[in-house]
């Protein structure tokens, strides 16, 4: 069967500026993307893909949630060192509250009355109540804490550290660390299916999934994708997780059983965020550097014939460029590639679009 028929695109939604996070709410009927390089918000109505609203909210809004509860949005903005509250009804930001350093990932625990913050630049979770607008506590965590997501089941939210490779657990009810356990380089996103008790990691440097069990907190199985994995998504029935492949403009469609990547759809250009709608099962991968989202439907029901390879990157065997760069915690330390050249490292570089 044709790839446009196995995934056929629903719609493209025109965005500004390097959009990320992704949010549904489907009581509402909206779609909610964050915009970082233009510091704003888009709502689209989620039956037609139109725009409904533009919200100026802080500079760099990374990742972003839905309190349906309170009925309000809750975004990460990095470079402000806020969290912007908007409410949902009137569609307009009402509050902004100081969070740690470089705030990159959110998750919100409604039925407890908490968000959660993630400080990359901090190493350290910051804990909203909803009702009081405050933060009430700050967890320490590892290197570059970022990406959280939240179990409702087991009480717990899980946070990628995206420096240390790792992901710590926290009791929702102590706020407390009460575990941790390793997974592949430069963890980026985490997405959880308490119901199945899976859960799911993208690994962006060395281009792999990590699936761990929600009971034993342990990871059981790594499976390889495309290059660049920081977006994760998980099918309504669990039966599907999808990764968009930032580094080849792909979504990688992994069946949960087999835990077996079965297609690479394409989409835009840097794909990063993404949602699923929990009714249709459509998906929305926001594309950071074609300034859109893409949305298509998985009509994908049984195994390919075929398997998707990876291609070798054109750059393998091609020297290293010259570079000179200060160290990420130590400013007064330079990185040159002459000191590197003739040695095996892996080396991860970060630029903008």
């Amino acid at each position: 069967m044709e790839q446009s028929t196995l995934f056929p695109s629903v719609a493209t939604l025109p965005t500004e500026m390097e959009p990320e996070g992704v949010c549904i709410n489907v009581v509402d009927n909206h779609i909610y993307v964050n915009n970082p390089r233009s510091s704003s918000l888009s709502v689209f109505d989620r039956s037609t893909h139109q725009l409904i609203k533009k919200l100026d909210i802080g500079a760099e809004p990374i990742d972003l949630v839905l309190d349906p509860v309170g009925r309000r949005i809750y975004t990460a903005d990095a470079t402000a060192r806020l969290c912007s509250v908007i409410d949902i009804d009137k569609l307009e930001l009402i509050k902004q509250i100081p969070v740690g350093d470089y705030p990159a990932g959110i998750t919100a625990a409604p039925d407890r009355r908490k968000v959660y913050v993630g400080n990359t630049a901090g190493n350290d979770i910051s804990v909203i109540d909803v009702e009081t607008q405050e933060v009430i506590k700050t967890i320490p965590a590892e290197r570059a804490a970022g990406s959280l997501a939240y179990d409702p089941t087991r009480e717990r939210v899980y946070c990628a550290n995206f420096g240390n490779g790792s992901v710590i657990i926290i009791d929702v009810n102590s706020d407390e660390v009460v575990g941790r356990f390793d997974v592949d380089h430069a963890p980026c996103k985490v997405v959880l299916d308490p119901g199945r008790a899976r859960g799911y990691v993208a690994n962006s440097l060395v281009n792999t999934i990590s699936v761990f069990d929600l009971d034993s907190e342990k990871v059981i199985a790594t499976v390889p994708v495309e290059r660049a994995p920081v977006g994760m998504g998980i099918s309504p029935d669990g039966s599907k997780v999808y990764a968009s492949n930032r580094g080849t403009g792909t979504v990688s469609v992994i069946d949960t059983k087999s835990l077996k990547e079965w297609a690479r759809v394409p989409v835009g250009e840097g794909p990063g965020g993404m949602a699923v709608d929990p009714e249709t099962g459509q998906i929305y991968v926001a594309n950071a550097a074609s300034n859109d989202v893409s949305v298509f439907q998985d009509n994908m029901t049984s195994p390919p014939d075929k398997t998707p390879e990876e291609a070798q990157s054109p750059l393998v065997g091609k020297p290293l460029p010259d570079f000179d760069l200060p160290d990420m915690n130590d400013p007064t330390k330079r990185h040159t590639s002459a000191h590197y050249r003739g040695k095996n490292y892996i080396l991860n570089f970060f630029s903008s679009w």
